[in-house]
């Protein structure tokens, strides 16, 4: 019997040590937190339990269908704009494009451009928050039906962790809510589609042109009056445009281009033929106020693209006014600059090796994105962080200065003492990919992947509006120029450096318009 009593115990000790040693089954993180996911819906919004979507796991709320006359956007390459707010699950803000709410939640900065964002959403490649463009780009079954996005339409994302992203959500620029979200944590988003565009190179010509020709109109092609040394009389012929020789010496012998007077006719004028919609209008002063209403009602794609009226400057006062008020400033500190009669007997930039400028950085709103004069920062701003002061602009090298093509092509071209403005698409600018904001104390580093796919939609873009030859864009350009070192830059750095900023974020294809004073 002792025995027998032994034996018994043995079977059972091995048989708890077999079952000890079966595994449970094992469930993904991802698993989990769908049924996670599903449970809150379940019990917070039953009603919309039906609209699950298989590809991405997350579920829909369309709050409003759209225009439904307007053109779908499921299954198509094209550029988007939409608002957009993210919280967690209690409802905190985490991230927004709504200066309401960022006045709410105590982050609104006057240096940010609270509109849309503007992100590539196509078969291959996307630029925007995977489970946004996973709602943009598929059709979404709602409740057994299904439904695409179009211009108008608003909806409420309840997205998994797996679709947001691996470090969870940190913005900045003055997008950011009073919490961040958390990795491997759910989100909600609310997303409001303002429209889209299958060209952003087209649209973004379109809008610089349409500037230009509603303020002083836009001149295509030159004739002036060019003496011939050996002749008395003078012949008429095309005028091709260059800019202003150098100096590198002071024996140097170069002849200086006097700008012909037909420049200065109030007409925005191309600086170098070659670069498409680079224009320069030298005949502007800040007794003249720009129109930045200069969008057509047909190219109106989200509320006040065409005159920036939100956040506490440009919404409590009319642009008009604050317009007002910037050129009281210049022309108080400034002056007018050289007139009409003055143009050939001022002084060509290339007199002395280096220029100090002073300028105001806009985009084609009327937004005012970075300025070295302090009287418009306090203007438009509401404070001067740092004083500003005149940028140094190398002469003997124009191309090698550290400032944008643009700047580089136009500021040549200009005279001693004169105003003129700028306008330029965002290849002469920070690039067709934009750059991104801060006002906050934090490590910037190299984000080569949205970079990336920017360029890569771009250069097709390009080539399907433009042409592999035109202006030799692409590797033969005017002084070699190639848009592929300007608009993209492919290495990763893994270093970064901590540090205090204000600046505003530029969007993809962002046109800009630079006021800009030469010193004497």
């Amino acid at each position: 019997m002792r025995y027998l009593l032994n034996y018994t115990t043995i079977i059972l000790a091995a048989m708890l040590v077999a079952i000890s040693c079966i595994k449970e089954p094992e469930m993904s993180f991802e698993q989990i937190e769908q049924q996670s996911l599903k449970a809150w819906i379940e019990q917070h919004r039953p009603e919309i339990k039906n609209n699950y979507q298989e590809n991405g796991g997350y579920y829909v709320e369309v709050i409003d269908e759209g225009c439904l006359d307007s053109l779908p956007i499921a299954g198509k390459d094209v550029w988007i704009w939409f608002d957009f707010t993210g919280r967690d699950l209690q409802g905190n803000v985490c991230e927004t494009r709504d200066w309401g709410i960022a006045t709410q939640q105590n982050t609104y900065n006057a240096h940010t451009h609270y509109v849309p964002v503007y992100r590539f959403s196509g078969e291959d490649t996307f630029t925007g928050l995977e489970g946004t463009y996973l709602a943009t780009y598929n059709e979404l079954d709602i409740n057994g039906e299904k439904f695409s996005v179009r211009y108008g339409t608003k909806l409420r994302l309840y997205l998994p962790s797996s679709i947001i992203s691996e470090e969870g959500i940190t913005s900045d620029g003055g997008y950011e809510g009073q919490f961040s979200l958390n990795a491997n944590k759910p989100m909600i988003v609310d997303m409001t589609v303002y429209g889209h565009v299958t060209n952003p190179v087209a649209y973004e010509g379109n809008r610089v042109d349409s500037f230009a020709n509603i303020n002083g109109g836009l001149c295509t092609e030159h004739r002036t009056i060019i003496k011939d040394e050996d002749e008395d009389e003078a012949e008429t012929s095309a005028y091709t445009r260059r800019r202003t020789s150098t100096r590198t010496d002071e024996e140097s012998t170069d002849t200086v281009d006097r700008r012909p007077l037909e420049f200065f006719d109030g007409r925005w004028h191309q600086p170098v033929d070659t670069l498409a919609q680079l224009y320069v209008n030298y005949s502007y002063t800040p007794k003249q106020t720009l129109d930045f209403n200069a969008i057509g009602a047909d190219t109106l794609m989200y509320p006040n693209e065409n005159c920036y009226s939100n956040g506490t400057i440009y919404g409590a006062q009319s642009l008009a006014e604050i317009d007002r008020r910037i050129n009281e400033a210049l022309l108080k500190r400034f002056g007018e600059g050289i007139t009409y009669d003055e143009v050939l007997t001022a002084d060509s930039l290339n007199v002395k090796n280096t220029a100090n400028i002073w300028y105001i950085g806009r985009f084609l709103d009327g937004f005012v994105f970075d300025t070295n004069i302090d009287e418009v920062k306090e203007i438009v701003f509401g404070m001067v962080e740092s004083s500003g002061s005149a940028i140094s602009f190398d002469m003997i090298e124009p191309l090698d200065n550290d400032y944008i093509l643009a700047w580089n092509y136009s500021i040549p071209t200009l005279r001693r003492g004169q105003w003129a403005t700028i306008l330029t698409v965002s290849t002469y600018g920070y690039g067709i990919s934009g750059m991104a904001g801060s006002h906050t104390s934090s490590s910037s580093s190299s984000d080569a992947y949205y970079d990336y796919l920017n360029y890569y939609n771009y250069m097709n873009y390009m080539n399907n509006y433009y042409g592999n030859g035109y202006g030799g864009m692409y590797n033969n350009g005017y002084y070699g120029y190639n848009p592929y070192y300007y608009g993209y830059t492919p290495t990763v750095s893994e270093e970064s450096e901590t540090v205090v900023t204000t600046s505003t974020e530029i969007g993809a294809y962002t046109p800009l318009l630079f006021q800009v004073f030469v010193v004497k």
